[in-house]
C-alpha cells in the first residue's frame, strides 16, 4: 500500500482527522521507542502518568461529544469535527492505556477492567461507525420512503387502513388476496432478520405477485390493486428501516453503558492515585 493511500484514503470522512489520528499514533511510537530503547528523560514512571493523564483527556473529550450532539445549534465547533474527534480520540485512548500499563498485560481487577472496558467500547464504537455508514447507504440506495422511527408505529396503522377502505369496495378476488397476501403484510411493523441480507426485504418479489392477478381485473379494480401495491411497499419498506433502527439502537445498549462504566472507573483509578 503506497503512502498516499495510507495518508488519505478513500473511506474515511475526514483526510485531515485521519492524518490528526496517523500523527497520534506516530508520536505514541516514537515515545515508546523512547521509553523502551533509550530510557525515558525524568523517569518511566512520569512517562506512564503522563499516558495516564492524556488518555483520560481524551476519555473526557469523547464522553463529552454525548453531550454535544443533544445541541446541535448550541455548542462550540460542528458536531461532524466532535463526532470525528470522538471517534479517532476514543482509539487514542486506548492506544494511551496500553502506554499507560507499561506496554504489558494489566494487573488487578481494576486493570483488567480499564483495559477490558477499553477494548469494548473501542470495538463496538467502530462497529458503530460501520453501521451508521451502513445505515443511510443502504436506505438511499434500497428504499424509496424513509420515515422517523418513532413514527412508523402510526403510519402503519395509516396504511393499513386506507388498505381496508379500498378492499371494501373492491372485486372478491381482490378482498381475498388481501384476506390471505395481504393483511398479514399490513400488520404491526416488524423487525426481520431477513432486512438485514437483503434491504429491499424481498420487496420486488412480493411486488410480482401483484402482476398475475392485475391482467384478470376492470379498469376500476385494477387502479384499487394499483394503490394496494403503493401501500404494500410503503410497509415493506417501513419494516426494512424498522429492522435498521432496531440494529442501530441495540448497538447504544452494547455500547454506551459500558463507555460510561469506563469513565467510572477512570475517575476510580485517578481519584485513588491522587490520594493516595
Amino acid at each position: 500500500m503506497s503512502l498516499a493511500t495510507w495518508t488519505a484514503p478513500t473511506a474515511v470522512k475526514s483526510v485531515g482527522w485521519w492524518r490528526a489520528f496517523l500523527a497520534g499514533v506516530g508520536l505514541c511510537a516514537v515515545t515508546l521507542s523512547v521509553d523502551l530503547g533509550l530510557g525515558a528523560p525524568g523517569g518511566v514512571g512520569r512517562w506512564t502518568v503522563g499516558y495516564g493523564v492524556a488518555a483520560a483527556v481524551l476519555l473526557v473529550v469523547a464522553l463529552v461529544y454525548a453531550a454535544r450532539r443533544r445541541m446541535p445549534r448550541r455548542g462550540p465547533g460542528a458536531s461532524y469535527h466532535w463526532l470525528q474527534c470522538h471517534v479517532y480520540g476514543s482509539t487514542l485512548f486506548l492506544l494511551l492505556l496500553l502506554l499507560h500499563m507499561g506496554a504489558s498485560m494489566p494487573n488487578g481487577v481494576l486493570g483488567w477492567g480499564l483495559w477490558g472496558g477499553g477494548l469494548w467500547v473501542v470495538a463496538t464504537g467502530l462497529v458503530g461507525v460501520g453501521i451508521q455508514k451502513w445505515i443511510p447507504r443502504a436506505l438511499s440506495s434500497g428504499l424509496s420512503t424513509e420515515v422517523h422511527y418513532d413514527r412508523i408505529p402510526e403510519l402503519v396503522d395509516h396504511v393499513r387502513d386506507r388498505a381496508e377502505a379500498l378492499v371494501a369496495g373492491a372485486d372478491e378476488s381482490v378482498r381475498a388476496f388481501h384476506r390471505t397476501t395481504l393483511a398479514p403484510v399490513l400488520a404491526a411493523p416488524r423487525a426481520q432478520p431477513i432486512y438485514l441480507i437483503d434491504i429491499s426485504g424481498g420487496i420486488r418479489g412480493r411486488m410480482r405477485q401483484f402482476d398475475y392477478l392485475q391482467q384478470l381485473l376492470g379498469d376500476t379494480d385494477r387502479s384499487i390493486l394499483e394503490e394496494l401495491r403503493t401501500l404494500t411497499r410503503t410497509k415493506l419498506e417501513m419494516d426494512a428501516q424498522y429492522t435498521l433502527q432496531r440494529v442501530l439502537r441495540g448497538w447504544l445498549y452494547v455500547h454506551v453503558p459500558v463507555a460510561v462504566a469506563l469513565a467510572v472507573l477512570v475517575a476510580f483509578h485517578v481519584f485513588a492515585v491522587w490520594y493516595y
